[in-house]
């Protein structure tokens, strides 16, 4: 029988444990990653609007398109919101927009102010403050807000999630 020299049995060793290493270094599926406050810094166009309620879901911009709102969300999805370092949001109103009623859809209002806080985007402007689950990544931010509301005049609160999708621009 041959014996083995420690060398060999240390890089056999090694072989062995690098899977447990770096398999113990796995992040957990549940962890919530907090976007970094400055990452909301820049100039955005709204991409999307989705509204659920239970297991239904109403892509919004289509629904006030079909309903005679091409012009709002020509506008709304032209308009470039941009997120000042100094916490203040401007934007450029886009050259589409023909409707005065536009700015009631646009979830942020020219002179409103902004921050994150964790996973949350706080929005407040003169009517108040809106408070958003938040995600971004360098090309992409999402907003949603759960509300509570009667949709079938049943005298029963619904749930429903607005979710508002945003392209870096």
């Amino acid at each position: 029988m041959k014996t083995m020299n420690a060398g060999r049995l240390l890089a056999w060793g090694m072989v062995v444990a690098m899977p447990l290493w770096f398999g113990s270094c796995k992040k957990d599926g549940n962890e919530t990653i907090n976007p970094a406050p400055n990452s909301v810094e820049g100039n955005w166009k709204i991409s999307g609007m989705k509204i659920t309620a239970g297991s239904k879901t109403v892509d919004y911009l289509d629904y006030i398109k079909t309903n005679g709102g091409a012009d709002v969300v020509a506008c709304l999805t032209d308009t470039k919101i941009t997120f000042n370092s100094n916490a203040k949001i401007t934007g450029t109103p886009s050259p589409l927009c023909k409707s005065d009623g536009a700015d009631d859809y646009n979830p942020a209002a020219n002179n409103s102010t902004w921050k994150v806080t964790g996973n949350k985007l706080t929005i407040t402007d003169e009517d108040g403050l809106e408070t958003y689950d938040l995600s971004v990544n360098s090309s992409t931010m999402t907003w949603s807000i759960q509300e509570q509301e009667d949709l079938d005049n049943d005298g029963v609160k619904d749930t429903l999630t607005t979710t508002i999708e945003f392209k870096r621009v």
